[in-house]
């Protein structure tokens, strides 16, 4: 009897689990349909869903191996479920090898002041600026765009200069950053640029500009977006990779306090932005339109998926793997996107892991206007 109990116990205890582990993955899935003004708890929860995944799958392994059905098919469902939250952080596509031959090249890069607006010279080229002109790309937009009006550094000719390839450029003011420092976005077009104005919206560093381009006849709306930053100071994001390196239980709550301390007033903050975005594209009167930049988000959040609404996103669509784009600090995230009118197909959009010069990894696609 006693022994009956015990049993009946431990079948109820890891039913509870199972039910806990379905219930967090289905919150975690659908986390990004609440804004995180409304409440920041759905925020974290998005963060951790390829955790909360993971642990799903190895427990339906460990049920199937132990032929427990009925426990194996409660976490099932809620992976099938969850199914497009899955393929939307890693998603599985093999390359064109053959583009169509009327594809254009974008390219969206946070460029981290071009490593502090160093200096282009023949013989001592900035790394990142020598990437845009090697990229081929026919459309760049840049975010952290930062050069200085007068001495040593690079200055705002030294870009038109090098990039003197691209007849169209347009650069949008943010702030002014140390001294002379000039700090902003830009974009660079081989298309004639139309018009272009500021999106407003409340931040110092942070920015959305709105252009209209005419990309071979096609009146194109294209809208460059640097979110709100999670101003993590460089004590609290080396606190962090230390925690990373070697586990210390000790150190957990004080660095979880401070970092979400951080985070937490950042995505209400983005959460605004990202409304406001959203209204602009929702508003587009032009035929096509391509949304792109650095949300400082990750790809089960509120801010992408306001802005991305009815869009496309190049990277789910057409690219494979996790497609980290931060690459600092082991905070293992892509939060630089590609997203596109339906009348656009996008091919082979990667994130290139070669070029380590800025904290972020630049993001390319090819798209074809149908």
């Amino acid at each position: 009897m006693y022994m009956d109990q015990l049993k009946n116990i431990g079948k109820y205890f890891i039913l509870g689990i199972n039910l806990v582990v379905l219930i967090l993955l289905i919150i975690s899935a659908y986390s990004d349909r609440v804004s995180s003004e409304k409440s920041v708890f759905f925020s974290y929860m998005g963060m951790i869903f390829p955790f909360i995944f993971i642990a799903c799958l190895t427990l339906t392994v460990i049920w199937l191996a132990f032929r427990q059905w009925k426990y194996a098919l409660i976490l099932a469902v809620g992976i099938i479920v969850c199914w497009g939250a899955a393929s939307t952080y890693f998603p599985v596509h093999v390359k064109t090898k053959e583009l169509p031959q009327d594809c254009i090249k974008l390219l969206t890069y946070n460029v981290m002041k071009f490593e502090h607006e160093k200096a282009h010279k023949k013989n001592n080229p900035n790394r990142i600026l020598q990437y845009i002109i090697d990229s081929k790309a026919d459309v760049v937009c840049l975010q952290e765009y930062a050069f200085i009006e007068s001495g040593e550094r690079l200055k705002d000719q030294d870009i038109k200069n090098a990039l003197k390839g691209y007849r169209y450029s347009r650069t949008l003011k943010l702030s002014n950053g140390y001294g002379n420092e000039f700090f902003g976005l830009a974009i660079y077009s081989k298309f004639p640029i139309l018009s272009f104005k500021e999106i407003p919206f409340e931040s110092h560093y942070n920015g959305s500009f709105i252009a209209e381009l005419d990309i071979k006849g096609k009146r194109t709306t294209l809208i460059n977006n640097h979110l709100e930053s999670n101003k993590l100071s460089l004590d609290e994001r080396t606190e962090y990779y230390d925690l990373t390196k070697e586990f210390d239980s000790d150190k957990l709550e004080v660095v979880t306090s401070r970092v979400t301390k951080r985070l937490t007033p950042a995505f209400k903050i983005r959460a605004k932005q990202a409304d406001i975005v959203s209204k602009y594209i929702k508003e587009n009167e032009n035929p096509y339109i391509i949304v792109c930049g650095d949300f400082n988000d990750t790809p089960i959040s509120y801010s992408r998926h306001q802005i991305k609404g009815d869009l496309k996103d190049a990277f789910v669509s057409t690219g494979s793997g996790l497609g980290i784009s931060y690459n600092r600090h082991r905070f293992l995230f892509r939060i630089d996107y590609i997203f596109h009118s339906k009348n656009i197909k996008a091919y082979n959009c990667s994130v290139d892991n070669s070029i380590k010069n800025s904290d972020h990894y630049p993001v390319s696609t090819y798209l074809e206007f149908k």
